[in-house]
């Protein structure tokens, strides 16, 4: 292994972080119905996925501009925010009181069939890509290392909105309603609270999150089909690894992740795609001989 250079480090270190950010953007949506509702959303990379080929729709229409981005990175999330607000009333709310795991696997996964058969009916199966606007498409010199305008944005809106969701789980009343919600449902519905309206929110706010990082990794390369499991399995890989509804877990492990694969790549560029498996397996075994938890594995009710 060969001395690296400030210049070098720093750079593997940027990229390692917009990766990560990347990762947690894909992960986050998926930990928070998982963690709250208890449902392994396993059409999380198709709406990855639809978020990405909507964000292709928008730019199209308004131009490759600072606005069109703007516009793509609040219009797409909150009409998949509606739609998944639809898709959990029509599909999902009625297997909470069952407790039928397999029935909402089963409905998440053709959930993410008709995702990916309406994504190719509209915009048929080939690839798309889409152009960053002037204004995010340089990069700035940092101690002789070269951080890209777009890799700093990405970070910027991760630490962004990992704060928030943090300042609305542990902040506000719904946040605090969410994390009751988790430990006894049914003592809150006797408190009269509407829990159905809650995890319907729950589950538009995660599918919402999901859409945002199709749209922060579309220019990142070709919108493909494909970009449903490249986003799905990574995003199974952060949650297990940073505790299943733990967000501080979830964010800590895909930067740790990102990173690593970063400086992977620079050393052994083939061992880098097996770097989220082998992070996934030591935290595993950590926690299995330790007997403990590295991290709170769920959202509680207490702050």
């Amino acid at each position: 292994m060969g001395t690296v250079s400030l210049a070098t480090f720093l750079d593997q270190l940027f990229a390692g972080l917009g990766l990560g950010f990347l990762l947690f953007f894909s992960a986050a949506g998926l930990n928070l119905v998982w963690g709250v509702l208890g449902v392994m959303n396993f059409a999380a990379g198709a709406v990855y996925m639809l978020g990405a080929y909507m964000a292709t729709t928008v730019i199209a229409r308004i131009g490759a501009s600072t606005l069109g981005w703007l516009l793509a990175l609040v219009l797409v999330p909150l009409v998949a925010a509606g739609l998944g607000a639809i898709a959990e009333v029509v599909l999902l709310r009625r297997t909470y009181r069952e407790h039928d795991e397999n029935q909402q696997f089963m409905l998440t996964l053709a959930l993410s069939y008709l995702i990916a058969g309406g994504v190719v009916l509209v915009y048929g199966s080939g690839f798309r890509t889409v152009a960053l606007p002037g204004s995010l498409s340089g990069s700035w010199s940092l101690l002789g290392a070269t951080l890209p305008t777009y890799t700093a944005v990405v970070i910027v809106l991760g630490v962004t909105v990992a704060g928030a969701i943090w300042a609305l789980l542990y902040g506000t009343r719904v946040g605090l309603l969410t994390r009751a919600a988790v430990d006894d449902r049914t003592m809150l519905s006797m408190l009269g609270v509407d829990v159905n309206l809650l995890y319907t929110g729950v589950f538009a706010f995660g599918i919402g999150l999901g859409a945002l990082g199709g749209v922060i990794d579309s220019p990142n390369g070709a919108v493909t089909t494909n970009l449903e499991t490249t986003a799905l399995v990574p995003a199974f890989i952060v949650v297990v690894t940073g505790g299943l509804g733990n967000m501080t877990g979830a964010l800590i492990a895909a930067v740790s992740i990102g990173v690593i694969e970063s400086f992977v790549t620079l050393q052994t560029p083939t061992l880098a795609p097996l770097t989220p498996y082998a992070v996934m397996t030591c935290v595993l075994l950590v926690r299995g001989l330790s007997g403990r938890r590295l991290l709170p594995m769920r959202v509680r009710a207490s702050a």
